[in-house]
């Protein structure tokens, strides 16, 4: 097997040098073609190498991707049982719940790729540290407005749920964007085009609640 590393071409160099002359005797033996078609070769295996590097780096991208979408999916439904004990108007009720349920799915259908392709990660280091004790953070204070007793009610409670959701929702509508650009395997191109189409939809609901009952228009 040939070593196409810089080190591996380096040494096949080397050794074409030390034996010039003999390489000069077959490039006359057997044409000018020959010649070209090593210096094809070559150019090639350089090439094949340099797309091999960069399909590896796309596809490590892409795993904290899926780690990314899959950690975010498997969080959000935990928030069922804060909300479960605030006050809701019937057509919020209605929407968190298509919502919590939503997330649910999403999370089992990523498990069950993650056993069909290997690609699928799910467990990758999706942030820096301390961007990740940052994010902790912010959960804290969020969960402290969605607290039963001592947090958040009515209107201010469903503006600030409908809120969180609808951040959420844009950020991984335009994460799985991203990820539909790079990702080559068809049956996860096709997930994640319904992924988005879905998340689009619900993104789209959310708002137009928010803006429907819960912002002022003037």
């Amino acid at each position: 097997m040939s070593d196409a590393s810089p080190h591996g071409m380096l040494c096949h160099s080397t050794m074409l040098l030390r034996n010039a002359s003999s390489f000069l005797i077959w490039i006359r033996r057997f044409g000018v073609r020959a010649g070209l078609l090593v210096v094809a070769t070559c150019a090639l295996t350089m090439q094949n190498h340099a797309w091999a590097e960069n399909e590896s780096s796309e596809r490590t991208q892409l795993a904290i991707g899926y780690s990314l979408l899959y950690q975010e999916a498997d969080g959000i439904p935990k928030l069922k049982w804060l909300l479960a004990f605030k006050e809701k108007s019937s057509e919020m009720s209605h929407l968190v719940k298509e919502l919590l349920g939503f997330y649910g799915r999403l999370t089992d259908r990523m498990q069950t790729l993650s056993k069909q392709f290997p690609a699928v990660r799910l467990d990758e280091h999706t942030m820096p540290d301390i961007e990740a004790e940052e994010r902790k953070e912010l959960g804290s204070d969020q969960a402290k407005d969605f607290a039963p007793v001592v947090g958040k009610s009515g209107v201010d409670f469903e503006r600030e749920a409908l809120l969180m959701f609808y951040d959420a929702l844009n950020e991984q509508r335009h994460l799985v964007g991203v990820m539909m650009k790079k990702e080559t395997e068809p049956a996860l191109r096709e997930f994640l085009a319904q992924t988005k189409a879905q998340l689009d939809d619900r993104y789209s609901k959310v708002g137009s609640l928010l803006n429907r009952k819960y912002f002022t228009h003037r």
